[in-house]
């Protein structure tokens, strides 16, 4: 039985995953037959440092290691056994830096609309060009006003939620929290992109902080066994959820 960990991207929390959640853990059939067991055992979204619930310390104080630490304390407290490590946007450059600091090997690492650097390249430099270089204006004045630094809505509307209604952007514009900035001028550990495990690209054909070229770019180097595409926005996991828990659950 495959276990899975979900990690979601910058600013965001667990919450990401809730849709996703309940369709990979929901049974086939209702009522559900007892005898058939799920395809996934154990499906465990996480919350990174200074995200979710822990949104009211210093996010922008968050480093690599703490993210790196959260997910390997996650996969020994939960006792998951032949994980999937799963990582949206930024969070696809954290789970193989985890994946390489595991005492066992995870049994495939997932990236869903994924943003990894190449060689010793800051983790923002993963996403689009226009992303960049807002990310270094708004963190200037967020350094100088002292003021956290968010999503703006005009971002949220156009890099990360371009092609969802305006209803659905409503439904979830107010979980965004403040940006991990510390976190997203971070540069991987040498080798960290080397991935110790089957890797798999879920390129998300609609994306604008991640490129969906970029996606691509990311799978060929990093020799994905697997690339499949949902044709979704950065938000994907929110917009297209079942067409995702699809996708991962062909790694159970």
């Amino acid at each position: 039985m495959t276990d899975y960990l979900l990690v979601h991207g910058a600013g965001q929390g667990s919450w990401v995953w809730g849709k996703v959640w309940g369709r990979m853990t929901a049974p086939v059939e209702h009522p559900p037959t007892l005898h058939r067991p799920r395809r996934a055992n154990r499906v465990h979204p996480i919350d990174l440092p200074g995200h979710g619930p822990d949104v009211g310390g210093d996010t922008a104080a968050v480093r690599l290691e703490e993210c790196v630490g959260a997910i390997t304390r996650a996969v020994e407290q939960e006792q998951l056994r032949d994980v999937v490590l799963v990582g949206h946007g930024i969070s696809g450059a954290i789970v193989l830096e985890a994946a390489a600091h595991l005492p066992t090997p995870p049994k495939r690492v997932a990236l869903v609309g994924g943003a990894v650097p190449e060689g010793q390249r800051p983790l923002i430099s993963g996403c689009d060009g226009g992303v960049r270089s807002g990310f270094r204006l708004f963190s200037m004045l967020s350094s100088l006003s002292r003021q956290e630094f968010r999503f703006p809505r005009p971002a949220i509307n156009r890099y990360l939620c371009n092609t969802m209604d305006a209803m659905e952007i409503v439904q979830i514009l107010g979980f965004f929290g403040p940006l991990p900035t510390r976190l997203l001028n971070s540069r991987l550990s040498a080798g960290a992109g080397e991935p110790t495990a089957p890797l798999s690209c879920i390129v998300l054909a609609q994306d604008r902080l991640v490129s969906p070229a970029a996606q691509r770019r990311t799978a060929e180097r990093l020799k994905c066994e697997e690339t499949l595409e949902i044709d979704a926005c950065h938000m994907g996991v929110w917009q297209k959820p079942q067409a995702v828990a699809d996708a991962l659950l062909r790694y159970a």
